[in-house]
């Protein structure tokens, strides 16, 4: 699963809903507005940092004249140089980020939900907003059939046709 920018306003209302919906969260309505946005700065945080190592990633696959498919894997070394988690162990770590600032701020009146059960539904809200990766490149690959992975040609058409779909799904 990604998270994109333009779903973390949704997600941090979502999370804050259903947390004081299913009872394990008190906000007052005048509240939520400044709780979905200490939600908002967590998830904002994590894309900054992400996007830093993606940077670095590519800075370094380009002074090294390395291939586009070894990206992942020197992105993940990259990522546990600094300790950054990604993929489901990203979405984890924002949830557990969550938690914390449940506890100390302002704007939450209570907390009466168990960790780990708060943990769940924060996850499941994530499950129903965020898009499988997998899920993208098996759309765009289905689009490509007539051309050969790895040419030049079907380097730029996939970028071009990824870049296409993320725009139908509001995820740009």
């Amino acid at each position: 699963m990604r998270l994109y920018r333009s779903q973390i306003p949704r997600l941090a209302e979502d999370i804050i809903a259903t947390l004081c919906l299913e009872g394990d969260l008190v906000v007052e309505l005048e509240n939520r507005a400044d709780a979905e946005a200490d939600l908002k700065a967590i998830m904002e945080e994590y894309l900054r940092q992400e996007s830093r190592i993606v940077q670095q990633t590519r800075e370094h696959m380009e002074a090294h004249n390395i291939t586009y498919d070894q990206f992942g894997r020197i992105k993940g070394r990259f990522a546990d140089e600094k300790g950054h988690p990604t993929g489901d162990d990203g979405i984890k770590w924002i949830c557990g980020q969550i938690l914390e600032v449940f506890m100390m701020s302002r704007f939450v009146e209570e907390v009466f939900g168990e960790d780990r059960l708060m943990r769940r539904t924060m996850m499941r809200v994530f499950r129903k907003h965020l898009i499988d990766e997998a899920d993208l490149d098996r759309e765009v690959r289905g689009k490509l059939k007539n051309l050969r992975p790895g040419t030049d040609k079907w380097d730029i058409e996939y970028r071009r046709v990824l870049d296409e779909v993320r725009r139908k799904k509001g995820l740009v």
